[in-house]
């Protein structure tokens, strides 16, 4: 659905008022205010020089860079980061300067809940807790490239976790963990500078209580929705 404002059609989002958190990643070179976009913002802390820049964007012309050393952006517990036993989709568009070692993307913080990341040439989705206790381990296969955008999703639908790249879908695992209310650490831990970022990040979106993706789908081909339809 799309809604006709001021002679343009502007893309509408069914599921907006389900959505956390929404980083378009716009903004002024060099800037450090980063804008929640969500139905109900909330701040976004900076660490190090974690900045706006126009030297890589998906859409819109910037995004977040991080520089590997010391970057990172925090979101303080909230209950919009708890998703119970519930679905949920966390996605992103990232753009790595290297595929060596371990990088974090996204740590969402409260009993090892959930952290996405990259493992030298590969996504990854982590989870020491689910379930029984048994970790959870969402791996794509096939190797990435430094240098290149790719868009990645992890969406739990009706206790199922599955890990996509680029709208494959690579693997997936039975998850029945109680996801609690916690804090959200983007490239890095949680108030945590280790395995830092050293890239950038365009347009990240987490929609709580919706898995919107539980097949192969069409990655995104403009900024996520602000509206409602």
């Amino acid at each position: 659905m799309s809604w006709k404002i001021t002679g343009e059609s502007v893309a509408a989002d069914p599921y907006y008022n389900n959505v956390s958190l929404l980083l378009h990643g716009d903004g002024t070179n060099g800037s450090t205010t980063i804008v929640d976009s969500s139905p109900s913002p909330k701040t976004v802390t900076v660490f190090g020089d974690a900045q706006i820049s126009t030297a890589q964007s998906k859409f819109g012309g910037a995004s977040i860079a991080f520089d590997g050393t010391g970057d990172y952006l925090t979101l303080a517990p909230n209950t919009a980061f708890g998703y119970g036993v519930g679905d949920f989709t966390w996605e992103a568009w990232v753009y790595c300067n290297t595929i060596s070692g371990i990088e974090y993307f996204m740590d969402h913080t409260g009993g090892n809940a959930g952290i996405i990341q990259r493992i030298n040439d590969r996504f990854a989705y982590f989870n020491t807790t689910i379930g029984s206790g048994g970790p959870l381990y969402v791996t794509g296969s096939g190797s990435i490239s430094a240098d290149t955008w790719y868009h990645i999703a992890v969406c739990r639908a009706n206790g199922t976790t599955r890990l996509f790249l680029d709208g494959v879908e690579k693997s997936s695992q039975a998850d029945s963990h109680n996801y609690p209310t916690a804090g959200i650490g983007l490239g890095s831990y949680f108030l945590r500078d280790e395995y830092t970022l050293n890239g950038y990040m365009d347009e990240f979106r987490i929609t709580k209580g919706i898995a919107r993706y539980t097949s192969n789908f069409t990655p995104p081909t403009a900024p996520f929705p602000e509206v409602l339809g």
